[in-house]
């Protein structure tokens, strides 16, 4: 998801202004959507569009959403709820915590599906990330599912790069809970390279997982445009 990151980013910013609320608008397109490295659209274009409120306070929620297309599940979209608190601990650290929730819509497969997920990230100079999500029961699969993530985010005026590394595992495997098999986990790497201006957000990124073609993650290159609007 693009928006996590923007969130932070714009707090990380607006925390020293005189408290005010703000919300973003933002509607765009994708090539493809990928999830933790996964593809939910094989491969064919997404649109997505959500809705944001920050405060200076460091608080922020809103909505999210975008299109699925995955030959083997009945599925059109998946929308999602988060709130956090973006809180700053020195000049150099923050702390960035919170909860998504997750919805799938549109068929059969949908229904049983939703699921929770906290989320913590500690910031460094705004640039180095080192976060934990977890959920306990992942996609209606009753069991719960980890990931510990790194980043690194070189900023220059409005162009930004971004190296990122994620161990995504489930705590036990089962008969749906696993990633082939017995296995219970696999790493997930990005490099990308993004552009905001004059409400604009553009990103090229390459990802890649080490999970084999079953799951439709292997290497992919995916740009995406979106335009923000704030009121």
């Amino acid at each position: 998801m693009l928006r996590p990151a923007l969130v932070a980013t714009t707090l990380s910013l607006a925390v020293s202004l005189p408290t005010h609320a703000e919300f973003s608008f933002d509607i765009g397109l994708g090539s493809e959507y990928l999830k933790n490295g996964i593809s939910l659209t094989e491969g064919k274009p997404t649109y997505q569009t959500g809705l944001t409120y920050l405060n200076d306070s460091g608080l922020y929620g809103g909505l999210w959403a975008s299109n699925i297309d995955q030959s083997d599940l009945d599925i059109d979209y998946e929308g999602s709820a988060f709130a956090g608190w973006y809180l700053p601990l020195s000049e150099s650290l923050a702390l960035d915590a919170g909860v998504t929730h997750y919805e799938n819509f549109g068929g059969d497969d949908a229904d049983g599906r939703a699921y929770a997920e906290g989320f913590a990230k500690l910031l460094v100079n705004d640039a180095w990330t080192f976060g934990l999500r977890q959920s306990e029961d992942f996609q209606g699969t009753d069991e719960a599912h980890r990931s510990l993530e790194s980043a690194y985010t070189y900023q220059t005026g409005t162009f930004s790069i971004e190296f990122y590394v994620a161990q995504h595992r489930f705590l036990k495997t089962t008969g749906t809970a696993n990633y082939g098999g017995s296995r219970d986990d696999y790493w997930h790497f990005r490099v990308g390279a993004g552009r905001s201006y004059n409400n604009w957000d553009y990103r090229l990124k390459l990802e890649r997982t080490n999970l084999g073609g079953d799951f439709d993650a292997g290497t992919a290159i995916t740009f995406s445009l979106h335009r923000f609007f704030n009121f």
